[in-house]
């Protein structure tokens, strides 16, 4: 065969390398589509849910008492300071009239000088049994499973407070509303 007669075969092999390397090209540049689109849903959603705030030690015993008022009740949640956490009280045995939607931490450290807020959405704290941290010093965090309640325990608290620590390197609420 000379390199002027093809094969009839050749056009169609050609066409069909095209097809696949557009569909190489456009599984490639969905994925990133999608890494990208995650990346800027986290981000979103980390600002929504973060504020970090300056605070001298009294402003921020303020704002704690102020979130502990609204609890007259205290904390479901007992943690020792060997970090053994103890139920206070068990949940109801009915749901209540107002189900959470959003679990608050609120943790200050007094050598930063610094409140920190983290709003948890409740459909995050229903999506599995990923390990959600309760900060409560440099000495360690309290794992979620530690505190042995499930999300669905926690709404028929309906909104409440789970947890008031105090070590000697911080102050941690967590809370339901």
């Amino acid at each position: 065969m000379t390199p002027d007669t093809q094969s009839p075969d050749a056009p169609a092999a050609r066409s069909s390398s095209r097809k696949l390397l557009w569909i190489v090209l456009g599984i490639f540049g969905f994925l990133v589509l999608c890494v990208v689109a995650f990346a800027a849903f986290g981000f979103y959603f980390v600002t929504q849910n973060l504020d970090m705030t300056q605070a001298s030690p009294s402003e921020a015993s303020l704002s704690f008492e102020d979130v502990r008022a609204k609890f007259p009740d205290g904390p479901i949640l007992r943690i020792d300071p060997d970090e053994r956490v103890t139920v206070t009280r068990q949940p109801p045995d009915a749901a209540p009239a107002e189900r959470p939607t959003r679990m608050h931490v609120m943790a200050y450290d007094p050598d930063d000088e610094r409140i920190v807020r983290v709003t948890i959405p409740f459909w995050l704290l229903r999506m599995g049994r990923e390990n959600i941290k309760l900060g409560t010093g440099r000495g360690g965090d309290i794992q979620f499973e530690q505190l042995r309640i499930t999300a669905e325990e926690l709404e028929r608290y309906g909104p409440t407070l789970l947890v008031d620590h105090t070590d000697r390197d911080s102050r941690v609420l967590v809370w339901t509303q």
